[in-house]
């Protein structure tokens, strides 16, 4: 029998990255891993382990999960962020990495030690991967079917595109995290760890995208379209130090150009989370989370409706300037069902926003190029049907119209409703109440028609929120014609146009 105990230690001053090695004997089938970090502490800390030849063959975030982790030879004796199949004798190491982010914050002068005990002995473990893994022998995603055709319909598919379970620091296993998914009948969904990736899901008719959260002190990413895990996590979990962080960016975002996958901005205004990196180009933004949590109210600095209205003044300013910019919800969903943040009247869940994506058939390649596309709305407590023809031809949400469309006319009927709903548009900055009409309880219905002016280049949005302005809908704008100058190139600039206007309290002008 194979056993050995590893001691680490946090605190303020403390190295980043620690390791540790242990011996691993011919023939060992399983490898069991058992951490004595108190839960207070435990989301300080991501465990990764490499086999001799390097390889990372697991990596998760502590936090609220359980503190027996395993690695075996499938996905069912495998916990989530492992690699499953053979473990070769020799050296294996064990990487500790210090959460940067919270670091100083949560231990203020305070010193704590902790052990891994590794062994050979098969344990019982409650957070396996299940039966569907996506990797062969590595982190890329060779199992994974972004061909893969889950519905034939062409509609809108309703989901969520900022999540987390236990692989990092959310609460609900991937098992309940499905079934909560399931029972709110979304049709896909995106685990976005922090720093983290899942290599294999549950079995389940929910179409699973796989994302990751790049969460740094300078702002936190979401990353959609993954083929394997990012290779710059390995810098950003380790580096602290802002001139490093900015560099680690940069290469995370190289990285998406080069593999093809999109760089989304999450919760740009929100509290200690908010995007600081200024440097960034807004030309390497794929997309931008307009909401985040609309529950959250754990504390009340961080101002959290503020900053998601913010977030949508964000996104009209990159759309003024002739940015396409995919607008995109996160329920940013952490906790258990029952549970609130603090004085919310309602629970965070997957799906609150809801993020409606249209699809010529759900797959998971179809989901990635209608991102890219702009089909995309947003709604909380409603769904909308929408009907929109440009000239008398179908159009979509997103989509980009011939310089001499004359016209577009609109229906839309909001369902779910406990209330009359403020209905709108913004066209090129200016916004237009439209009447609404109520069928029956809950279901509201809209329609006109506008009128279309010859500009180089036309935007509108159709949005909706309550009579007291809580968000409930917003539609990627539709434009017409196209800018070839840019008023602002990095994130920074528009940043500061907003600040000030906001300050100004002049926003209903650009």
């Amino acid at each position: 029998m194979m056993k050995k105990t590893l001691t680490f230690h946090i605190e303020e001053k403390a190295e980043t990255l620690q390791e540790g090695t242990f011996k691993v004997p011919s023939g060992c089938l399983t490898l069991t891993f058992v951490h004595d970090l108190d839960e207070a502490f435990a989301f300080l800390v991501f465990l990764l382990i490499r086999d001799p030849q390097g390889n990372l063959r697991l990596q998760k975030q502590l936090a609220h999960g359980e503190p027996v982790i395993s690695l075996g030879q499938n996905g069912m004796d495998t916990t989530i962020g492992g690699v499953p199949g053979s473990l070769p004798e020799g050296e294996w190491t064990v990487q500790v990495c210090l959460f940067a982010e919270h670091l100083d914050r949560i231990m203020d002068g305070k010193k704590v030690c902790f052990s891994v005990t590794v062994s050979d002995e098969k344990a019982k473990i409650t957070e396996q991967i299940g039966p569907h893994v996506w990797t062969r022998g590595s982190f890329a995603y060779e199992k994974y079917e972004y061909d893969r055709l889950y519905k034939k319909a062409c509609r809108w598919y309703k989901g969520d595109f900022h999540t987390h379970t236990r692989l990092s620091d959310g609460k609900e296993t991937t098992w309940n995290a499905t079934k909560k998914a399931e029972k709110d009948e979304l049709d896909y969904y995106v685990p976005t760890e922090h720093n983290v990736v899942h290599t294999g899901w549950q079995d389940t008719d929910v179409m699973i995208l796989p994302g990751v959260e790049m969460t740094t002190i300078l702002g936190h990413a979401n990353l959609f379209g993954l083929t394997g895990r990012p290779e710059g996590l390995s810098s950003i979990l380790s580096d602290k130090e802002p001139e490093k962080l900015e560099m680690d960016i940069e290469a995370m975002i190289q990285e998406c150009r080069e593999k093809g996958w999109l760089f989304s901005v999450n919760h740009p205004f929100l509290y200690i989370w908010k995007w600081l990196y200024g440097n960034l180009k807004l030309a390497d933004m794929s997309c931008l989370e307009i909401i985040n949590d609309p529950t959250y109210a754990a504390d009340e600095k961080a101002h959290a409706e503020e900053a998601n209205q913010k977030a949508v003044y964000l996104s009209d300013l990159l759309w003024a300037d002739g940015y396409r910019i995919c607008a995109v919800g996160g329920s940013d969903s952490h906790n258990l069902l029952e549970e609130r943040y603090g004085d919310a009247m309602e629970p965070s869940v997957p799906g609150d926003p809801a993020t409606y994506v249209y699809m010529d058939g759900m797959s998971p390649e179809h989901l990635l190029n209608a991102l890219k596309a702009c089909h995309v709305y947003v709604t909380r407590h409603c769904s909308v049907e929408n009907v929109l023809e440009a000239d008398g031809r179908p159009v979509l949400f997103g989509d980009q119209l011939p310089y001499r469309t004359g016209e577009i006319r609109y229906e839309f009927r909001f369902l779910g409703l406990s209330e009359e709903p403020d209905i709108f548009f913004i066209e090129n900055g200016e916004r237009h109440s439209c009447s609404s009409v109520m069928e029956k309880d809950g279901i509201y219905r809209v329609k006109g028609t506008i009128k279309l002016s010859r500009c180089d280049y036309t935007w509108i949005r159709f949005g909706a929120e309550t009579k007291d302005g809580q968000f409930l809908f917003y539609a990627n704008p539709i434009t017409t014609g196209c800018k070839t100058e840019h008023k602002f190139i990095t994130f920074e600039e528009v940043k500061t146009c907003l600040e000030g206007c906001w300050k100004d309290d002049q926003r209903n002008s650009f």
